[in-house]
């Protein structure tokens, strides 16, 4: 797996490092990171349920795993675990579709790379709910009614280039995500909260 491909959470830990520590005690960090805390448990229970299934393939050898299916499950757990929450974007008679947490820090970190001088390192996305007035009013009523309308809260961590103009380069990275979520996906950024926590030689 190259680097660029490893699952991470929004946090920047990557699922195999949780994984792999999954018998000790949490780190420091993952004490105090929700993220974390929601992927150690879910894994544990993904171990406890492995477990199971060893023990009975011990007593019934016809229920022997085929290959592969240690990696099958690994991959179906990345995916859970680093989906996040998401968002309907939209609604029709036929089905839905929705987007997740983690394919929004997709598009944001992408929009990041664009800028040069920056690199993300870490995002997180709050997903709210904002009302809207004067939509969706009921035939024959009057008055303001309200549409709920998601409302996105982007928080980035950078590392920015020695030497460029820093206030300058957010706020080209900022108006960069402003424009990019709108166009793939239709929805607002709402605000972008943009830490620079470290600078690197180019």
């Amino acid at each position: 797996m190259a680097l660029e491909d490893i699952p991470r959470l929004g946090c920047g830990r990557s699922i195999d490092r949780i994984w792999a520590t999954i018998d000790r005690p949490p780190t420091a960090h993952e004490e105090h990171c929700e993220q974390c805390q929601t992927a150690r448990t879910r894994l544990q229970r993904l171990g406890e349920a492995t477990r199971l299934l060893r023990q009975s393939d011990l007593h019934d050898p016809a229920l022997k795993p085929r290959p592969g299916i240690k990696n099958a499950i690994m991959d179906v757990a990345r995916a859970e675990v680093r989906r996040g929450s998401s968002i309907l974007l939209r609604s029709a008679d036929n089905g839905t579709t929705e987007i997740s947490e983690q394919a929004l820090s997709s598009l944001i970190r992408i929009a990041a790379a664009a800028i040069p001088g920056v690199h993300s390192r870490r995002c997180r996305i709050e997903i709210r709910s904002a009302s809207l007035p004067g939509e969706d009013r009921p035939s024959g009523t009057t008055g303001t009614t309200t549409t709920a309308r998601p409302r996105l809260i982007v928080n980035l961590w950078v590392a920015a280039a020695q030497g460029i103009i820093i206030p300058r380069t957010m706020e080209a990275l900022r108006q960069k995500i402003s424009n990019a979520l709108p166009a793939c996906v239709g929805i607002s950024a709402g605000t972008v909260n943009i830490t620079v926590e470290d600078l690197y030689d180019v």
